[in-house]
């Protein structure tokens, strides 16, 4: 044993001591090549590693999120949950859970664009080797030899105007998000990625979207043949578009070479297959289609929307919005629109405010793409008479107060002023309540004076007339400088319905945001009131103004109470040469303001669809009945709350006192005298 241990030995000296001999010229050359080789392999190996790790590092944050964040539509509901419109994002998408994917598209997605996708990490070498290879035989890049996992890195992170393009550089730096994406993710997460996505065609981004425009349904609910038939649009959507019968003969080609390839890979049976392919191949109209009549009332939901979540939340997506919106209320306001205004004549606004919440349940009015419910600034006319009203009870100055109706010469601030009736009519002594009813301008500058100009301002503003009221004479009867919208006015008109209780305006009752199937409570509308008159002042200026109604202008040529089968409270009003025209009233449930006018300026309404001059208690008074009439049928007949008229005091001293010590004139350019009916 020994003596063959040691011949072993003697054998390995023998052999170290030949290799010490000097090497021949072709092991030298072969040497080289190796060392070269080596170093070369190493290099490039050490290249691949630096820039794996630079393309991972640069994006590393959005590789570890669970779901890409993806610009999407945003869904807006009314008040009962229906869906009434969406506001687009950059790409009309809606992201949806793996469950809402359901069970068929998933399958042929994989079946159709990477039949190894539970197999590989990222990367399919047997793509990649055959890419190369037809690349080879082109003398130029032609072959992605994507996996889907490829394509959702393409799609994620690469500009779209680029992802036309190949290169080795591309192919690596897709390669490598791939396999560090699904080193993080899931098949599962992938796949719900990859689906909401990719691109289907006619616009639609994501599987969802792409279920909605084509056959008119969710993607959960898809059968095997249509999700064969989305799958098999992802290769070319433009190519099979079914918008004629040549599309939708290579739509359905094209879905049964998808079919074929899923019972190729035993993915479906055969009689599954032929079930399939035997089913035609039919577009359905989408099951939503928004309607522009709620345009109006939808900016207003865009606004509130940019308020509380910031300007860039529309943009971004993916919200759920539930809004006050009343849709048949919102229908009857604009066939009432229709039927009462004469096509090519003036327009009109129509805004609805629930007194008891300040929920906006109707908003109408627009014209070459002008809001006029919301961004209109008109003359309110004798509409804001109520306001001076409402200055007067806050002072417990009783609807009795006696003032002489008839023309006045006035100075303020040193300039005379003059003011006067409409067709200079003077009525003598008459009380306020009474001059409600006629709409007596003189009456009304004068209770103004005596409550103080400052008072009238401050109590426009708590009412909700939010555009500034200049303390000035002819504010009383409507002048405004900056002029008001119909919701200003409906506003104004809900808090006396409330009684006495200011409550802003909204059109957003909550926002949601919803990805991936998760959703999140981002706002909430929290019901806020601020008292600015009492109950009873509130209760008295409704019985003035139901006056109005009974006895007043706006009994002129209607019975509203007949009309509604209840009761209602109410204002018209005029402004000079009838360039606008209101009526404002409520019940205990609505309050409506109705203005009409042409948009583009102060034109005169003169014969109007037989009207020969356009003033509140025509047209305007005609749309609020036929508007409020439906809106309050099958509500409750509501009784108002009626005042104790003890709890105010006449004024023993007034204009009508001939104490003029408080006024003097009116600034250059202001509205004045003759107001309204």
């Amino acid at each position: 044993m020994a003596s063959t241990v040691n011949a072993l030995f003697e054998t390995s000296k023998k052999g170290r001591r030949k290799s010490r001999r000097r090497p021949g010229k072709l092991y030298r050359a072969l040497a080289a090549v190796f060392r070269g080789s080596l170093v070369l392999l190493l290099g490039a190996s050490g290249v691949v590693a630096a820039g794996y790790l630079y393309v991972v590092l640069s994006y590393g944050e959005h590789l570890e999120r669970p779901y890409p964040e993806l610009p999407e539509r945003s869904l807006v509901f009314d008040a009962d949950g229906r869906q009434v419109a969406e506001f687009g994002a950059a790409e009309s998408r809606e992201t949806v859970s793996r469950e809402d994917l359901g069970e068929h598209l998933p399958r042929a997605v994989v079946a159709v664009e990477d039949r190894r996708f539970h197999e590989h990490a990222g990367v399919d070498p047997a793509g990649v080797s055959r890419a190369a290879w037809h690349d080879l035989k082109a003398l130029e890049f032609q072959q992605g030899g994507s996996t889907l996992t490829e394509q959702l890195m393409k799609n994620l992170f690469v500009p779209e105007e680029e992802r036309d393009e190949t290169s080795p550089g591309r192919r690596f730096a897709q390669a490598a998000l791939a396999i560090s994406y699904e080193q993080e993710h899931s098949k599962q997460e992938v796949m719900t990625s990859y689906l909401n996505t990719v691109y289907f065609g006619r616009g639609a981004y994501g599987a969802e979207v792409a279920a909605e425009r084509y056959f008119g349904k969710p993607a959960r609910e898809l059968d095997l043949p249509e999700a064969a038939a989305l799958a098999g649009f992802l290769r070319a959507p433009s190519s099979y578009d079914p918008a004629s019968e040549e599309g939708i003969r290579d739509a359905q080609e094209r879905r049964d070479e998808v079919l074929g390839m899923m019972e190729e890979q035993g993915v479906i049976s055969t009689p599954e297959r032929r079930a399939a392919e035997e089913e035609p191949f039919e577009v359905t109209p989408e099951s939503f289609t928004a309607d522009p009549d709620h345009d109006p009332f939808l900016e207003k939901v865009r606004r509130e929307v940019e308020e509380q979540l910031g300007e860039g939340a529309l943009d971004r997506g993916g919200l759920r919005i539930r809004t006050t919106l009343d849709a048949e209320l919102q229908s009857e306001a604009v066939a009432s629109s229709a039927e009462v205004l004469p096509e090519g004549g003036p327009a009109g606004a129509v805004v609805s405010i629930e007194p008891a919440t300040g929920a906006v349940r109707a908003a109408v009015g627009e014209r070459d793409g002008f809001n006029l419910a919301l961004d209109a600034r008109r003359q309110p006319g004798s509409v804001f008479k109520p306001v001076v009203l409402a200055a007067a009870l806050r002072q417990y100055v009783s609807p009795e107060t006696t003032y002489l109706s008839q023309e006045l010469d006035l100075e303020f601030e040193g300039r005379e002023y003059t003011i006067e009736n409409y067709d200079s009519v003077e009525r003598g002594e008459i009380t306020v309540d009474q001059a409600m009813a006629e709409s007596d301008n003189a009456v009304f500058v004068q209770l103004a004076l005596d409550l103080g100009l400052e008072s009238v301002a401050e109590t426009a503003a708590d009412l909700g007339v939010t555009p500034e009221v200049e303390p000035v004479p002819s504010t009383a009867i409507g002048g405004l400088g900056e002029g008001v919208s119909a919701l200003h006015m409906s506003s104004a008109y809900a808090t006396l319905a409330s009684g006495g209780v200011y409550r802003e305006p909204y059109a957003v009752e909550r926002i949601d945001g919803e990805s991936f199937g998760e959703r999140d409570r981002l706002y909430e509308h929290r019901e806020e009131g601020r008292r600015v008159m009492t109950e009873n002042q509130a209760a008295a200026a409704t019985e003035v103004l139901r006056g109005v109604v009974e006895s007043g202008t706006a009994s002129t040529f209607r019975e509203l109470d007949e009309d509604l089968g209840r009761p209602s409270a109410g204002k018209t009003g005029t402004t000079d040469d009838f360039a606008d025209a209101w009526y404002v009233g409520y019940t205990p449930l609505l309050s409506t303001a109705v203005w009409v006018g042409h948009p583009e300026g102060r034109r005169p309404m003169r014969d109007v669809a037989g009207i020969p001059e356009v003033n509140g208690e025509t047209l305007p008074l005609d749309l609020w009945a036929r508007f409020m009439s439906p809106a309050s049928s099958g509500e409750p007949v509501l009784d108002f709350p009626e005042a104790d008229a003890g709890e105010f005091v006449p004024l023993e001293r007034g204009y009508a006192r001939d104490d003029r010590s408080a006024v003097s004139s009116v600034p250059d350019g202001r509205e004045t005298g003759r107001s309204d009916s």
